[in-house]
């Protein structure tokens, strides 16, 4: 009986000890509303901004949508730019047909090509069509398909059933470092919308989980061993995903504590991916297999580029491309490669955002000036001797 007291008092005690706790975190949240403080997301935006469902790449961009983006959470606002959306669902200005006398370069990537931190005409893709149209002495319309989050299988997907119908001479493609993880992932912790992947086989590409299903928003899946499917559904990080969702993602005071204490950059990022199985995940011990399976994807892009009439080119940061894909045989491919290494590890705060790895406006200027003579030498490469000799 003593023993059933003491137990019973234990928990009244404990029970008592948590409303008082949730009362008094109540009274911070009432209390930073009224002075003005507010959520996460009403602060920042979403990653998945201006994403709508998409059977075939899993999301892709709202047509005709707008908006401000605004970050990067959960630091100092940085950036605030406008965007928007064309009738195509690709950022920059609608894309009428081709007019003669005109080249295209189309640009496909993820956010390093959407460049949503800054303002279109920022953009590197709209500074090389003023640059490009200079050199050549003709009009020459660049198009920014990137799409924030895309992976080497959605830009082929893309490609092989929209982007061909754009009529480029030239195509840019941006190799992430996050690519392979990418290629491998088909839904991440937290993601509106998964996606499905490319499974490569004897003769092509074996398209996985297309047209991509819904998946519940705090459930992790992969492509594992051999490429099978995995899941990776702990009870423990179901909870914490749920948690954190309404939770943090909802509390001005926990905007509040992340803004205003000067955390430790990493244990910062550590709390932000509490409940996120995806981290687990990108620690694959199997690299290779990653770059092996990228390479795979890449090769066949460039296939379906050149068969298209365009010329294939990848860029990205120079670890990236030669640690992860090979560059002889994209280059046997007749891919050009021009990596950006003479940006790549310029002073951070000169070329990027001081807590965002994407580029600011300068980093987007020096990106145009490295690329320009490259994309310069292909389009020339497309023109009829009479179109040269007219310049």
């Amino acid at each position: 009986m003593t023993s059933g007291k003491r137990l019973g008092g234990w928990l009244a005690n404990l029970l008592l000890a948590f409303v008082s706790l949730a009362f008094v975190l109540a009274v911070f949240e009432i209390g930073l509303r009224l002075a003005g403080y507010r959520a996460i997301y009403e602060m920042y935006s979403k990653p998945s901004l201006f994403w709508r469902y998409d059977p075939l790449l899993g999301w892709s961009q709202e047509m005709g949508a707008n908006g401000q983006y605004v970050g990067p959470r959960p630091w100092p606002i940085e950036f605030e730019a406008t965007v928007s959306i064309n009738a195509l669902g690709l950022r920059g200005p609608d894309v009428p047909e081709s007019a003669d006398g005109e080249s295209r370069v189309v640009f496909l990537g993820d956010s390093m090509v959407a460049g949503f931190e800054v303002e279109y005409e920022q953009t590197y893709v709209a500074l090389l069509g003023r640059e490009l149209s200079r050199r050549i002495g003709r009009p020459v319309r660049t198009i920014n398909a990137g799409v924030r989050g895309y992976g080497t299988d959605q830009y082929y997907l893309y490609f092989v059933e929209r982007g061909r119908a754009l009529g480029a001479d030239v195509v840019v493609v941006f190799h992430s470092g996050n690519d392979p993880a990418d290629n491998t992932t088909l839904h991440e912790t937290r993601r509106p919308f998964g996606k499905g992947a490319l499974v490569p086989e004897a003769g092509g590409l074996r398209r996985v989980g297309i047209p991509v299903p819904g998946y519940p928003v705090c459930e992790e899946v992969s492509l594992g061993a051999d490429y099978q499917v995995v899941r990776s559904n702990a009870l423990g990080f179901r909870l914490a995903c749920r948690a954190q969702m309404a939770l943090f993602d909802h509390s001005a005071l926990f905007s509040f504590v992340t803004i205003s204490v000067p955390w430790n950059t990493s244990l910062l990022a550590n709390l932000y991916y509490l409940g996120n199985a995806h981290k687990a995940t990108l620690a694959d011990p199997n690299f290779a297999r990653r770059a092996a399976h990228t390479q795979a994807i890449s090769l066949a892009l460039a296939r379906e580029i050149r068969a298209s009439g365009a010329t294939p080119i990848w860029t990205g940061g120079p670890e990236d491309l030669k640690q992860q894909l090979v560059v002889a045989e994209l280059e046997r491919e007749g891919v050009r490669v021009r990596d950006l290494v003479d940006v790549w590890y310029e002073d951070r705060q000169k070329v990027r955002f001081l807590h965002d790895a994407h580029f600011n406006p300068v980093g987007h200027q020096r990106v145009a000036e490295i690329l320009a003579p490259t994309i310069e030498a292909a389009l020339r490469s497309h023109l009829r001797p009479t179109e040269v000799l007219e310049q």
